[in-house]
């Protein structure tokens, strides 16, 4: 967006994959930068270094509360979205027999942590299974609340899919999920910086998210909120100092239920910290609205444009009640692997792949009209003439990226 903050990544690529991991500001970048010095140079625990690390840990927890609207107390700082989900399935004393329910468009940060509290737990999961491309957000609210019963106890879905960048209807589905004593935790890990988020608005009890995919910090650092009333309920999946009111060495041990910290483990990095104290600043400086307006616009663009190239097809849905500022689409005859070697061969795209099966470009604050308009071209060339010579081969791809490991 003009006017906004620089990103370095712009002068070197087409970076359309935020929605694994953003690139940072010029800002964040010296931020980071600036904190690596200080305690490189005067230690990380000397007093007045250690201090500004203290300052810095509740700068970013006030920071993420006023980003979706949330109490301080109601905010606890942890390393990856993952982790909240895990604390939501594990964490809220489910018993045999109750039940999940989510979908199938979740990604495996919340389908594995799932399987495995049916495995372990004994729980019931149902998963709602959602249409390719013609869901608006009452069909898809409608599906949730048919899946539910006397026994539903949780609902755990994504605020954005990251596989098909379908906007789900958060809002209905914890009314209806609330109407039946239901919890429902939120992954907002696809939507928080490039849609509003705001806890209250929706009606969620947990959410969880990251600094590091549009908000457009570094990796390492993420948010739980657990709503304030809850808190004394959910229990954390490790513990450390947080979690106990006072202890002693004699066999004395009162523990600190009632606090958000619980769920908080210690030795945040203070270069991390540093740069996503910045990032979300700027995040906070944006009209949100306004970011949300951009990256659909570009969205909208990239899919008319991908819709006139012959041998493409859109896999993202349609409707405006449940889109976002992710595209995905496959180019028949194709190999989605190969396809994005190639839109990183012939012009330096960055996309990536989901499901195994299409390509996925996401469209964030510091993308312009351009980087949409670049991949129109390199889509087009492959769609019409084919990969270009010396493109990897779809496995060599995936080994080169070892999706995996990360």
């Amino acid at each position: 967006m003009p006017g906004g903050p620089t990103y370095p990544i712009t002068e070197r690529c087409v970076y359309l994959n935020t929605g694994w991991s953003g690139p940072n500001s010029a800002a964040v970048i010296a931020a980071m930068h600036a904190r690596a010095e200080r305690e490189g140079y005067d230690g990380p625990a000397a007093p007045d270094v250690r201090h500004e690390k203290a300052l810095l840990v509740r700068g970013v927890r006030a920071s993420f509360a006023r980003l979706i609207g949330a109490g301080e107390d109601e905010v606890a700082l942890t390393y990856t979205t993952t982790e909240g989900v895990n604390t939501a399935l594990f964490g809220l004393g489910l018993q045999p027999g109750d039940e999940v329910v989510t979908c199938n468009l979740e990604h495996n940060a919340v389908m594995v942590p799932a399987y495995e509290a049916r495995r372990r737990l004994g729980i019931e999961l149902r998963i709602v299974r959602l249409p390719s491309r013609d869901e608006t957000a009452a069909t898809i609210a409608d599906a949730f609340e048919q899946a539910m019963s006397p026994r539903t106890r949780l609902v755990v879905i994504s605020h954005v899919s990251w596989n098909r960048g379908t906007r789900l209807p958060i809002a209905a589905i914890c009314e209806r999920a609330h109407a039946r004593g239901a919890l429902v935790c939120v992954d907002a890990a696809q939507s928080a910086g490039h849609l509003p988020v705001d806890v209250r608005a929706l009606g969620c009890d947990i959410l969880a998210m990251p600094g590091h995919k549009w908000l457009l910090g570094p990796d390492g650092a993420a948010m739980l909120y657990v709503r304030r009333d809850l808190i004394e309920r959910l229990r954390p999946l490790a513990v450390v100092h947080g979690a106990s009111r006072q202890y002693d060495y004699e066999g004395h041990f009162e523990p600190a239920d009632d606090t958000i910290h619980k769920f908080e483990l210690t030795t945040h990095s203070g270069v991390v910290l540093a740069g996503l104290q910045q990032a979300l600043d700027e995040a906070l400086a944006r009209d949100r609205d306004a970011v949300e307006r951009h990256c659909l616009a570009l969205a909208t663009r990239a899919i008319e444009g991908l819709q006139r190239i012959g041998g493409v097809r859109i896999t993202t849905p349609l409707h405006e009640s449940v889109r976002s500022g992710i595209v995905t689409f496959e180019v028949d005859g194709t190999n989605p692997h190969e396809a994005c070697a190639a839109l990183w061969g012939l012009d330096r795209i960055v996309t990536r792949v989901v499901n195994d099966k299409r390509l996925r470009a996401c469209f964030a604050a510091f993308n312009g009209e351009r980087d949409v308009d670049r991949l129109l071209a390199a889509v087009g060339q492959i769609a019409t003439r084919g990969l270009p010579a010396g493109t990897p081969a779809a496995g060599e791809w995936k080994a080169y990226l070892a999706d995996a490991e990360d």
